[in-house]
This record gives structure tokens, sequence and C-alpha cells, in this order.
């Protein structure tokens, strides 16, 4: 009665230590989880430089009204 039920999968198996990944999409295998893990990880870098960017920019846009202020 229990055994041939369906199971929904609404979290990823962590338990499962297959050649999927947890981080992979059904269907995919461990060296394109590695690609999607680069992917990830040069999406975090630009995600960084656009940080860095932002940053400085609004510095100077502070600095600029700070200099403005005094003269």
């Amino acid at each position: 009665m229990f055994a041939n039920q369906n199971h929904r999968l609404d979290f990823a198996d962590t338990r499962a230590a297959g050649a999927e990944s947890v981080l992979a999409l059904p269907g995919m295998n461990r060296f394109e989880a590695q690609d999607a893990i680069e992917q990830l990880a040069q999406a975090d870098a630009a995600d960084s430089h656009l940080l860095r960017l932002v940053m400085c920019v609004s510095c100077a846009t502070l600095t600029l009204a700070l200099v403005s202020s005094l003269a």
C-alpha cells in the first residue's frame, strides 16, 4: 500500500550520493554540474565587480557633493 506511492520531490534529495549533484538540474550529469558551479562562480564575480563599481560611483558623488558644498 505505501510502497507504490509516487512521492513528490519538493526539495532536493541531499542523501543521494550518486552522479547527480544537489545543485544540478535533473538530467544533468556531474560534469555538467561542474559547469553550472563555474557559471555560478562567474556570476558571483560579476556581482562583486558591479558592487565595487557602484561603491566607487557613490563615493565620487559624495566627494563632489562635499566639495561643492564647501566652495
